[in-house]
């Protein structure tokens, strides 16, 4: 992946940014990443285990990444980049490999595509280069790890800044890459944890709703929910709290 490109949309200060959130939040995350963890191990229960596919790991504050080197024989961890901390804590676990990539298939498209702006901003398509995409078919475990509402937020962010295309059309964008992401997890043996709803709150009062996907998510009887203290410094939006309604569910 082009490193200007990456430094352009503002991935690694995004990241840097969760990290630094988390820290703030002293303990507060807690609950939300056991919540995410225990989903995940529940969804592994019923799956093969020679090798599991994590889509956005990150600093695997997510990730029960003990627990499932124990259940799988090969962990296949992709970001569009990893932590230097990460990928120094576990260079000696052959068993880990890691693969820097962009999920949404979009990103230098994206931004090359921009230089023609006589084009319509539905008529990008997904380009998905490396072996990573054949891994997910390939696999017995696919996890997308609060990553689906993130996809489009710096994408759609960088093409705002153009000026070009409308609320509606870069919110027709959003989707697009939503779907794209929720229709790449095969089958019968993927699960998906998301954000979908924020909330901001006023002395514990919901003042504003905000949706954060746009797709219609499947649900099914092992379908989970819960809520996530994201922000109770104010410092995401001000003067107000943020908390985000999140599901998991088996696809």
């Amino acid at each position: 992946m082009n490193k200007k490109i990456l430094r352009k949309f503002g991935f690694k200060n995004d990241q840097q940014g969760i990290i630094n959130r988390y820290i703030r939040e002293s303990g507060g995350w807690d609950t939300h990443l056991q919540n995410t963890k225990d989903f995940i191990l529940q969804s592994a229960k019923s799956k093969k285990k020679k090798s599991c596919v994590v889509l956005g790991s990150g600093w695997l504050l997510d990730v029960p990444i003990d627990e499932l080197l124990q259940l799988f024989d090969k962990i296949i961890l992709i970001d569009i980049v990893h932590p230097k901390q990460i990928l120094h804590k576990y260079r000696k676990h052959h068993n880990i490999e890691f693969v820097e990539a962009d999920i949404t298939g979009l990103i230098e498209a994206v931004y090359h595509f921009l230089k023609q702006s006589d084009k319509k901003l539905n008529e990008i398509e997904a380009v998905y280069v490396g072996e990573w995409y054949n891994m997910l078919q390939e696999t017995d475990f696919v996890v997308s790890v609060n990553i689906l509402n993130q996809l489009d937020i710096l994408i759609c962010d960088y093409i705002k800044k153009t000026n070009i295309y409308s609320t509606e059309e870069i919110k027709e964008f959003r989707k697009k890459i939503q779907q794209n992401h929720l229709d790449m997890l095969p089958v019968g043996k993927s699960c998906l944890i998301s954000d979908y709803m924020e909330l901001n709150l006023d002395g514990g009062k919901i003042i504003k709703k905000k949706p954060l996907v746009y797709i219609n998510l499947p649900t099914n009887k092992k379908t989970k929910k819960w809520q996530w203290d994201f922000d109770t410094h104010q410092t995401y939006h001000k003067n107000v709290d943020i908390v985000f309604k999140v599901m998991g569910v088996d696809v």
